[in-house]
């Protein structure tokens, strides 16, 4: 059983996708956040690039966006003879920028619906890899009446199960949707034209509509916009109320599910999972594992549970790019071959890209997994900035004290945090005050992260400013 939970009341939207009463995916559409995946934008060629055989496009965005020469049905042999800077065309894009790079660009615009693909420049019709040629023949030969020899269309795996009819007649809207895109190209270029959200149209389409039990929304008309947008699927569509808040309660937890790295699972196998900049890195422990004895059957035991919630974790998370899974070690070589036989198996299930390689000498498994719209944990959790044990700050402000700060004033307005007080009695024996010149104020304050200099100066001006502010301060340290 697989259901959909929107909530588009509040101002951040999210789509929830739940599969036997587990959330495995958690899409959220925030405010502010850009996700361009899909857009479709008139742009203007600033750049072309003889080497890369590719044109740097303004789309109207931060960064210009990069339009290789395969991205181009319409391609000569040459970059130089296919594009001309200055020229204005629509693009899609492909792939979100990152770092220093602009998004990626293709002139094959695709306009997706539930049965087909049209491309306004593909030049043919296609079919879904999962459908045999004899059993479209028909259908690709009516469809290819609807399009001119510029046109082209893909007929995805879902159009198997409905009327020729429908799907003709899908193709007809989607028409008539480009139509419509393209008639706002007289306003001023570079700039967007048209998105392709995420929720709910990419969310809905990602999964073969035979494995869709029940679609939820939470705002009587968007369940009315959608049926209207998805007729053929109208019935799996409602406005359900009482599921949506319960589905909002749920991701609370969610949520704080997320952004921990260390997660236990039954019979207390610990998952950690660490991502950095070039991969994500998973280690399984089974230190707390409740059990008698810990044979070659168990530690593949404990592996298989583990790479079934690892596994879940990545579509939960959205985890993309380099995966390296060190689970257990496993002393049999048949034992890591019925792992890794699982885990291919298990992956197919998840219908963004993810390849189970092998596992190294090291006993380290590797996985790839495709990048698709962005991880929640881009928008639930900041990068924490690195922070010093308590122990090193108590040396650090020994060493400032005795060496850095005040030398050519009487005294020294000191905040401390409490804790760096207690740690401070128990790594130094002696005070710090005694071994100064300088007068030393010392107040305690918990909003301070270790310690802070507060006040350099005059004995004076310093007992001014505590009395002013009504501190309570002590003169050993």
């Amino acid at each position: 059983m697989r259901e959909i939970v929107f909530h588009t009341l509040t101002s951040e939207k999210t789509g929830v996708v739940i599969e036997n009463n587990h959330i495995n995916e958690y899409v959220i559409d925030r405010p502010g956040v850009k996700a361009l995946t899909g857009a479709v934008f008139v742009g203007k060629v600033q750049n072309i690039d003889y080497g890369l055989q590719a044109a740097f496009v303004d789309i109207g965005e931060d960064k210009h966006a990069f339009l290789g020469m395969p991205a181009i049905p319409w391609a000569n042999e040459s970059i130089h003879t296919t594009l001309k800077e200055g020229e204005y065309l629509f693009l899609q894009v492909i792939k979100e920028s990152k770092g220093n790079k602009g998004p990626q660009v293709s002139a094959d615009i695709t306009l997706p619906g539930l049965y087909t693909i049209y491309q306004p420049y593909g030049g043919k019709t296609s079919i879904s890899k999962k459908l045999t040629p004899a059993s479209t023949t028909h259908l690709q030969s009516e469809l290819e009446e609807k399009l001119s020899t510029v046109e082209g269309c893909i007929i995805r795996t879902a159009a198997a199960d409905v009327n020729p009819a429908q799907v003709l007649k899908e193709l007809e809207v989607l028409k008539g949707q480009w139509s419509q895109i393209t008639t706002q190209q007289l306003r001023k270029p570079p700039r967007l034209i048209w998105k392709d959200e995420v929720i709910p149209n990419q969310l809905i389409r990602k999964f073969p509509l035979n494995s869709l039990e029940a679609i939820i929304v939470d705002e009587v008309e968007e369940s009315e916009r959608l049926k209207n947008t998805y007729p053929s699927i109208k019935d799996k569509i409602s406005w359900n109320p009482k599921r949506t808040n319960e589905v909002a309660r749920r991701l609370q937890d969610v949520q704080m599910e997320l952004i921990d790295s260390h997660l236990e699972i039954d019979g207390g196998i610990e998952i950690v999972i660490e991502r950095t900049e070039a991969m994500t890195v998973i280690d399984v422990n089974s230190y707390k594992y409740k059990g008698k004895a810990f044979s070659n059957s168990q530690t593949l035991d404990v592996n298989r549970r583990a790479g079934k919630e690892i596994l879940r974790q990545l579509r939960l998370r959205n985890i993309s790019g380099i995966i390296m899974v060190d689970f257990i070690s496993m002393k049999e070589t048949s034992a890591a071959e019925h792992l890794l036989k699982e885990m291919k198996n298990l992956a197919k299930k998840d219908l963004v890209r993810t390849q189970i390689l092998g596992i190294t000498r090291l006993g380290i498994m590797e996985i790839t997994r495709k990048n698709e719209w962005m991880s929640p944990l881009q928008l639930l959790q900041e990068n924490p900035e690195p922070v010093l044990t308590i122990e090193t700050a108590v040396f650090r402000l020994e060493r400032e004290l005795l060496f850095g700060v005040g030398k050519n004033q009487e005294a020294i307005l000191l905040s401390i945090n409490p804790q760096l007080k207690i740690v401070k009695k128990q790594l130094l024996s002696g005070s710090i005050s005694s071994k100064i010149p300088q007068e030393l104020f010392v107040r305690e304050d918990p909003s301070v992260s270790h310690y802070q200099i507060e006040l350099e100066g005059s004995v004076d001006m310093i007992r001014e400013m505590i009395h002013k502010r009504g501190y309570h301060v002590d003169n050993v340290f």
